[in-house]
């Protein structure tokens, strides 16, 4: 009978699933496993006196990767000299250790030293020690000891804490009524609060943030009303104190180790590097013009108009939110991590007071007014700085810079009071924007001294023309703001100007026209489908709304989709574009990735004109177009730009203003929005202090003691279900709480993969997919035509002395694999792992659709040392996977998992003009060619497409049989971030 004792926290479980799901879910377990699995791999003898354990993850304990060659030989193609395999890493099949779900292909290698990178600091003292604070966390705690309250007060215990929360997030106000007069909630729950009412008061209780203040603004139009009186409307300005938000952010513990206090310059073999707004030029500048000392609050501020009802278009809101670029980009860009905050809301009116001529210049006269309002304690502070206690505890001179404003095209025209038809940073000539020409920046005390002058004569002012200025608001908010060009801080918005603009609004109309919308939807339909790739069933002409996800999905494919069918000068134009848009998006910048943007852009400029000649365009006036020349100074000024994205804007919507209005009456909502957002801050906050203050009290217990470890989870691993072994059967996914469980420990223990420190693994699921399938659902299931065969010459090649296997043997099968792609310092750490699918055709379950076979292509290595060597796609063949699967227990051990795959020849190319590489099937006497190999040897994922030529679609091409077609496909090199970098650039990626 198995051990159901997990030896290193000793806990119980009911069966073994739930134990390898606790494995698998606790890093600490793991680690003890994974010691004593070396133990066992170091002391073979100590296996007769204690059973190995069952691993639901284990690091690999056989010798270094080693490849093994694809055993077939053509010689009417090219094929790879490929070294013997060694055999050490095959045991004899007597030794059968547990399968591994999580391997380690290869140990980090070539990890940057601390010599590689240069760090210039500030030649000055910057964000000094002011003295030791008390930050708000700490302050709680002390309170709740010197009170003898419990953490969790004013609330019971931690699961009335808990039903708390449920009932705040979950449900209504008179849901939260219901519930509590329930028998059962009476009787048995019995909370500390009857209803509604005295739980509202009991979570008032809980600390806030900074308050909510409202500003009565009586608007005078110019419209008389029948007693010849002017018409006026009353509004109302909801907003809280900038200064108290900056000190709130700052000071929360935590963000204690994302939070940057000083400006650095970063650079490795002499080249420089951009990622933060710390290591940008802006905040270096900022910090020549403050004492020494000061710390610089990085403020960035955010505004969009948004509807609050989808089916009564009246209902907007226009929130201002505020960040600090202080804090990690990582971290801003989760609304989860609550590193945003919502700093007012600026009333929308309709002005009806006003005449229709008047009433824009009316409405830009209000938001300056506002913002006035809103940011007016900074001027004082921002001039004079402010003592703050930061999140280390330590009391600094705090100055608040307005650094970034983030915002779409027609605010950032309202905000820098120039005409939309102007760029809001330059004095780009209207007429010219098509061109690639820089021009000078707008000047900050040139454009105000023009708006001064506009109101003290009547007469025209031709500069004003010229630079575009609009004089409707002759006092804008940034006019007294210390240290601010609000020009240089207007940011570039890629969610607006690159995806939903330049390549939605234009791009993609212009490609439609000289394809045709018909045939280019026919190309989507048809397109292969790939594990994290929308497929547009219909086309892409029939989408009614776009967003940016809907245009990232259609950047990755548009380009192969024209190669051959449209004039070369064409598919350059798209892929200078596209190029730009990735580049555009990177985390990490180097002078090289910046010269690269460079290059992309002024591509495209060089065959844009291809547009006009196919009478597509007349010319190229277009702002968000002229926008891109701005991206190369703003990276170098402000660092990357995925910190400063309006995706993240639009993100916040959801939580501070769309379910804030759902949560209130409709009714003088604005109220009712902010109370609510004040409770759900007071929740959020508390459970910051919650996970501080438990942590904060665990250290203080003797570490000689042994405390329980993870309550709650222990309760959650003891009460799982029993294991239901023919859940997966014949390929069905098991249902309900259990199957919850496991794709809960399957998404901690990928969190797990990111986090460790290797270059390449895979990882399996927790159990496989099918199990026993047989040979016959093999072949007709899985299309492993040959699979007998095939597995005999593998075995005969790494295990020879295995017992041969039959037709009678039945084999555990998985779905689907994870692979960790080696890390890359330009992008986040989250964009490593990707998915290769390999599941058969479902049929329909009671009201459950039928699913179609799912069977992705896949890079293999093929030739180690030259791929070592020369990178890119040397030594590399792609393969579509049929089959994932293990070995019989009784037929050997393999330290790896097994592939079925089908060939394709090695890659040509890059083509000319589009640089994607090319393949084809890899054939033997006009058949596929398939074998079986180890996992060890897939290196990621891969979409191939279809070359489609000049001629219509072929209408036997659909999306699940089109890899089987007898043509050449393209390597899609823009499936992803990491696969664009490496193979888009003549050189080798850095």
């Amino acid at each position: 009978m198995a051990d159901l004792r997990c030896r290193g926290c000793k806990v119980l479980f009911n069966n073994q699933k739930s134990k390898n799901q606790h494995i698998g879910a606790s890093p600490s377990c793991l680690n003890f496993y994974d010691k004593e699995s070396t133990h066992f791999s170091a002391h073979p003898e100590s296996s007769s006196r204690q059973p190995r354990p069952q691993l639901p993850i284990d690091p690999i304990l056989s010798p270094p990767f080693s490849h093994q060659p694809i055993p077939y030989r053509d010689s009417d193609e090219p094929t790879y000299d490929l070294p013997s395999p060694s055999r050490a890493s095959h045991p004899h099949p007597d030794e059968n250790p547990p399968k591994r779900r999580r391997v380690m292909i290869e140990e980090v290698e070539d990890v940057d030293t601390n010599e590689a990178w240069a760090h210039e600091k500030f030649p000055r003292p910057v964000a000094t020690m002011q003295g030791s604070g008390v930050t708000a966390f700490k302050d709680q705690l002390t309170e709740q000891k010197s009170m003898r309250e419990q953490p969790y007060s004013p609330f019971r215990d931690r699961k009335e804490w808990g039903l708390v929360k449920w009932l705040m997030r979950r449900t209504t106000q008179t849901g939260v009524d219901e519930y509590l007069k329930l028998e059962i909630t009476r009787d048995v729950t019995k909370p500390s609060f009857k209803h509604k009412g005295s739980m509202l008061k009991k979570v008032d209780l809980l600390p806030v943030g900074p308050t909510w203040n409202v500003d009565d603004i009586k608007v005078t139009g110019d419209l008389r009303g029948p007693k010849e009186e002017f018409l006026t409307e009353d509004l109302e300005l909801w907003r809280r104190n900038p200064v108290e938000c900056i000190a709130d952010l700052l000071g929360n513990t935590a963000f204690k180790d994302f939070i940057v206090y000083e400006p650095v310059k970063i650079k490795r073999n002499g080249q420089r590097y951009y990622s933060e707004m710390c290591t940008g030029d802006w905040w270096w500048k900022i910090q020549s013009r403050l004492p020494h000392g000061a710390t610089v609050a990085s403020v960035v501020l955010a505004s969009d108009k948004t509807q609050l009802s989808v089916f009564r278009g009246d209902k907007t809101a226009w929130p201002v939110y505020l960040t600090l670029a202080n804090i990690d980009k990582e971290v801003r860009r989760k609304p989860s991590s609550h590193a945003s905050v919502l700093l007012g809301y600026i009333p929308v009116a309709k002005l009806a007071c006003f005449a229709d001529a008047t009433r824009s210049d009316a409405q830009q006269r209000l938001f300056h007014a506002c913002m006035k309002l809103l940011l007016a304690p900074l001027i004082k502070a921002g001039k004079d700085g402010v003592l703050m206690t930061c999140a280390d505890g330590l009391i600094r001179h705090v100055y608040p810079i307005l650094a970034a404003y983030v915002a779409d095209h027609p605010e950032q025209c309202l905000i820098a009071c120039c005409k939309e038809n102007r760029c809001p940073r330059c004095t780009v000539p209207r007429d010219s924007r098509g061109e690639e020409t820089s021009y000078p920046l707008r000047n900050h005390q040139v454009t105000l001294d023009l708006l001064s002058q506009s109101q003290a004569t009547e007469d025209n002012v031709p500069e004003l023309e010229s630079q575009g200025v609009r004089t409707s608001a002759p006092h804008p908010f940034w006019a007294e703001l210390p240290h601010t060009d609000i020009f240089a801080t207007i940011s570039p918005d890629i969610l607006h100007q690159l995806h939903k603009g330049v390549f939605k609004d234009h791009l993609v109309e212009w490609v439609s026209k000289v394809v045709g919308r018909t045939e280019l939807d026919r190309c989507f339909a048809s397109l292969p489908q790939c594990h994290g790739l929308r497929h547009f069933k219909t086309g892409i002409s029939t989408l009614t709304q776009w967003t940016g996800a809907e245009a990232k999905e259609i950047e990755k494919v548009l380009l192969a989709l024209l190669v051959g069918r449209v004039d070369p000068a064409v598919v350059s134009a798209v892929k200078a574009l596209i190029d730009f848009i990735y580049l555009a998006q990177y985390h990490v910048h180097s002078e090289t990735t910046l010269a690269r943007l460079r290059e992309a852009l002024s591509a495209f400029h060089c065959y844009k004109d291809v547009f006009i000649q196919l009478e597509i365009r007349e010319q190229f006036n277009i702002p968000k177009l002229h926008a891109l020349l701005h991206y190369l100074e703003a990276i170098r000024s402000l660092g990357c730009l995925d910190g400063l994205n309006m995706e993240t804007s639009e993100r916040l919507h959801i939580d501070f203003t769309k379910a804030a209005y759902r949560a209130s009456s409709r009714n003088e909502y604005t109220a009712q929005m902010t109370t609510w957002l004040q409770r759900q801050e007071a929740l959020v906050r508390r459970e910051a202090y919650l996970a501080w203050a438990l942590s904060t009290i665990d250290e203080e217990v003797d570490p000689g003691e042994e405390s329980s470890d993870d309550e709650s989870d222990k309760d959650q691993d003891e009460t799982a279900g029993d294991e239901d072994a023919d859940a997966r059967s014949a390929g069905k996914a098991p249902v309900g709480s259990e199957y919850d469980d496991a794709q809960e420990a399957e998404y901690k223990t990928l969190k797990l993969l990111l986090a460790s420190n290797v270059r390449r693994a895979y990882q399996l699921p927790l159990t496989p997919s099918a199990r026993r399938v047989s040979l016959s659902d093999l072949s007709t299931r899985y299309g492993a035509i040959d699979f007998l065969a095939d597995l005999r010459a593998y075995m005969t090649t790494y295990l020879p002395s295995a017992l041969p296997p039959n037709e009678y043997n039945t084999y555990d099968v998985f779905h689907d694999i994870n692979i960790l792609t080696p890390a890359s310092r330009y992008f986040d750490n989250s964009k490593r792992i990707c998915k290769v699918r390999a599941s058969p055709a479902k049929p329909r379950v009671g009201h459950r659709r039928p699913a179609p076979p799912r069977f992705d292509c896949g890079l293999f290595v093929v030739d180690e040392d030259l791929h070592r060597r020369e990178g890119k796609l040397n030594g590399v063949c792609a393969a579509r996977i049929r089959v994932i699967f293990h070995l019989p227990s009784h037929l050997g051990y393999t330290p790896h998992a097994l592939l079925y795959v089908q060939w394709f020849r090695p890659f040509r190319g890059p083509e000319q003009h589009s640089g994607l590489y090319t393949t084809s099937h890899s054939t033997s006497n006009k058949a596929r060619r398939h074998s079986i190999v180890s996992a060890s040897t897939l290196l990621r994922s891969c979409h191939l497409i279809p070359k489609y030529g000049p001629d219509d679609v072929d209408p036997d091409w659909t999306t699940d049989t089109v890899l089987d077609a007898p043509t050449d496909f393209f390597l899609n090199t823009y499936i992803d971030f990491a696969m664009f970098h490496e193979l888009s650039f003549p050189d080798r990626a850095e």
